[in-house]
């Protein structure tokens, strides 16, 4: 009894021992301790008290020993801003959904599978995924199309695909008329298959994306600057993955060639 009292208490300490470095911030987390806002390159140790004070704030921190964790408060925490948690009561183990579901997509469960289960993370202003050109041709009469609401309005936008990939690119999926919104302000967003020859459209799935800007993808890569290029990939996807949503290792690897 007496070894296992002991092995507690020098766990607790460890953990309490632990500083960490705020990789990205989501939202206003202020540090009732040191009082401040979280930002990136922010130190904190074990008992520092945070306040969230926007809904679904959180954070990636760094640890000295252990490796990356996400800072976010829990849905059985309550949601007043004014109560401060004890870092330790809401920081987990940066893991998150490291990718979208493998392989190409055959059939309309796939489909469902694919996007309808999860956020999926967009880097680098492009998504695509493998689509059978056989289950599903793409010429002038068939062709997919998103439809999402914005300030109130239907918005449809017919998508490519590429070398048997759909593709979801966002300079032009977020826009209207030619000018940008913001994703955020979107919703209901659900993909269609249309075939013109049977005049009949047909819902495949509902689309649930989170955008990543490009000066968000940069702030989380200058962070992990001192990291190889092979690692700052598996930390920033493991990093993206747990704040924003699904997102493969291929995507953050091309999303980081395009910025060289």
């Amino acid at each position: 009894m007496r070894i296992l009292i002991f092995i507690l208490i020098l766990g607790f300490q460890t953990t309490q021992a632990q500083n960490y470095t705020v990789i990205h911030v989501i939202g206003k987390i202020y540090d009732s301790t040191g009082k401040t806002y979280l930002k990136s390159g922010y130190k904190l140790s074990g008992d520092s008290k945070l306040k969230f004070e926007t809904p679904n704030a959180r954070a990636a921190a760094l640890s000295s020993t252990r490796g990356r964790y996400v800072i976010q408060k829990q849905s059985n925490q309550g949601g007043s801003t004014d109560l401060a948690y004890t870092l330790s009561a809401v920081l987990s183990p940066a893991r998150g959904k490291m990718s979208t579901r493998a392989g190409g997509i055959n059939n309309q469960m796939d489909f469902v599978k694919k996007f309808g289960e999860d956020p999926i993370a967009i880097v680098g202003g492009k998504y695509e995924t493998a689509v059978s050109p056989t289950s599903y041709p793409s010429d002038d009469t068939r062709f997919f199309y998103a439809s999402y609401t914005f300030n109130g309005e239907a918005i449809n936008k017919k998508l490519d695909v590429v070398d048997g990939n759909l593709v979801f690119n966002t300079d032009t999926f977020y826009a209207v008329d030619g000018i940008a919104i913001d994703p955020k302000q979107t919703s209901d967003t659900k993909l269609f298959y249309y075939n013109s020859n049977k005049e009949e459209s047909t819902e495949m799935t509902s689309l649930n994306f989170v955008v990543v800007s490009k000066n968000e993808f940069k702030s989380i890569k200058s962070s992990l600057a001192d990291l190889s290029l092979e690692e700052q990939c598996q930390s920033m996807q493991e990093i993206i993955s747990s704040l924003y949503g699904s997102c493969e290792l291929t995507s953050i690897e091309a999303a980081i060639q395009s910025m060289n």
